[in-house]
């Protein structure tokens, strides 16, 4: 896993999200875990819970990746920013999503 991600997008208690690209350029959230302890089950009986996860309002996992200790979840790129920016913004109340 790559470790040369240069737009972060936000970074909580256990993760920290970039900005990246696939090889056909298609922009993605890469969300990486901060390195645990354990052999991997419950990252993986996480990947499993959120693959069968599908609704229109939810974005969706488009893949994962686990060497050794790291683990990193992808995602589709939101490009009009986070829920947060919304939610918590001030000015005027309309917004295209």
């Amino acid at each position: 896993m790559a470790n040369n991600f240069k737009v972060k997008l936000g970074q909580g208690g256990y993760v920290t999200v970039y900005e990246g690209k696939l090889v056909n350029d298609c922009p993605v959230a890469v969300k990486i875990l901060k390195k645990s302890k354990g052999n991997g089950d419950e990252f993986m009986n996480e990947v499993s819970s959120i693959t069968k996860t599908s609704h229109v309002n939810v974005f969706a996992l488009l893949g994962f990746c686990f060497e050794g200790r790291k683990k990193a979840l992808i995602y589709e790129l939101m490009s009009n920013g986070s829920l947060e920016k919304f939610i918590y913004k001030k000015g005027p109340e309309t917004f295209h999503l």
